[in-house]
Order: C-alpha cells, then sequence, then structure tokens
C-alpha cells in the first residue's frame, strides 16, 4: 500500500464553533490501497509512539467500527436515518445523554427505537466484554456482526505485538460526524485535561 504524511496547517471549510479553531497545524498519516487489519494496528501505534514520546501524563485510543452503528440503525429500523443517528451519538459527550435521546426524538426516530438503543449509552466491563455485549445486541444483523469481528481481530493483533491494552478502549458511542467512515473508528483523549480529542480518523473504503 501507498503511505503517507504530512505536517502543515490547515483551515476548517466549516462553520467554526467554540472551542474548534479555524486554522490549526495537524499531522496526518494515511494508508491508501489496503483491507488488511495491520493498517489499523499501525495507525494505533502511531499514535502511542506520538503522543507517548510527547510525555502526556496518559490518554485513551477510543476505537469503535461503523458497521456496528450501521447494524443499530438496522436493527431498530431506522437504516434510513443512519446519519441522523450517527450525528446525535457523536454528541454525547457535548449534550449529555438526554441531549442526544431529545435530537433524536427531534429527528424523528421513533421512541421504541430510542428505547432500544439507550442502554447502549451505558456499556460497562472490559473491551471483551462489551464487544460480546454487542455481538448478542447484533446477533440479527450481518453488517454489524462483520464489524464485530474486525475489532476483536484488531484486539487479537495488538496482543501479538504486545501493545499494553490499557491504553485502548472500545467505546459504541464512538461515532465521528463525518458519514464516510466504513470501518474501524477512532479518537484520542487526553486525560487530566477538559478539551475535545486530540487525534481521530477511522476507515473508509469507498
Amino acid at each position: 500500500p501507498f503511505k503517507r504524511y504530512q505536517i502543515q496547517a490547515v483551515w476548517r471549510a466549516d462553520r467554526p464553533q467554540h472551542g474548534r479553531y479555524q486554522e490549526f497545524f495537524q499531522c496526518d498519516a494515511d494508508i491508501v490501497g489496503s483491507d488488511s487489519l495491520l493498517c489499523e494496528l499501525e495507525l494505533i501505534q502511531i499514535f502511542d509512539a506520538v503522543l507517548s514520546r510527547f510525555n502526556l501524563p496518559g490518554f485513551t485510543i477510543k476505537i469503535n467500527n461503523r458497521k456496528l452503528l450501521t447494524g443499530i440503525a438496522e436493527l431498530i429500523g431506522e437504516s434510513e436515518k443512519l446519519v441522523d443517528i450517527v450525528v446525535a451519538i457523536d454528541k454525547l459527550d457535548k449534550i449529555g445523554e438526554d441531549g442526544v435521546l431529545t435530537e433524536l426524538e427531534n429527528k424523528g426516530i421513533s421512541k421504541k427505537a430510542i428505547a432500544t438503543i439507550q442502554p447502549l449509552f451505558d456499556l460497562k466491563g472490559s473491551n471483551t466484554e462489551k464487544l460480546n455485549k454487542m455481538a448478542d445486541f447484533l446477533s440479527e444483523s450481518k453488517i454489524g456482526l462483520k464489524g464485530i469481528e474486525e475489532l476483536r481481530n484488531i484486539f487479537e493483533l495488538l496482543n501479538k505485538v504486545g501493545f499494553n491494552m490499557q491504553k485502548i478502549a472500545f467505546d459504541i458511542t464512538l461515532a465521528r460526524g463525518l458519514n464516510y467512515y466504513t470501518g474501524a473508528i477512532f479518537e484520542v483523549i487526553a486525560h487530566d485535561i477538559k478539551m475535545g480529542s486530540i487525534c481521530g480518523g477511522g476507515r473508509y473504503d469507498d
């Protein structure tokens, strides 16, 4: 595959909001031309290596898979509202659970569908335990189970290379607002500081 990185000033094209700079420096790393999950492994290792060398007091690499979110929308009978669901869930850290539930209702998601997904906002346990719970929830969704399989394979690869698994957390509420992602999605949060994610990205194969 083709791999590249760049570090340079970038500018947001969207409407700048509170706490979001319109101009800032960004480091991009991209892999093009491979469907191997080794790409996800390598990007997680990049997050870890770079941020560790910055001597941050602590950080967590959050991971999810868009196939799980697609499966959830499919199971609750709201596939055509996938983007609305993703955009609402993506605001959980900012507007809280009640705010997300209100936004979902305002977007026309049925109360029955909202009640079905609400328990997912408070998923507890280890990464494996949470993945197992999601596998049960998505047992009738082919695409959802494909996402579970991909995440399990990524965790297996991380274990094989001796990665510190305390640094990575499966989070079903991680959605990332952009709708072009097709697989794993990432965000990194720094501990002991109130700010948004310091890294983000994911796979888009289309």
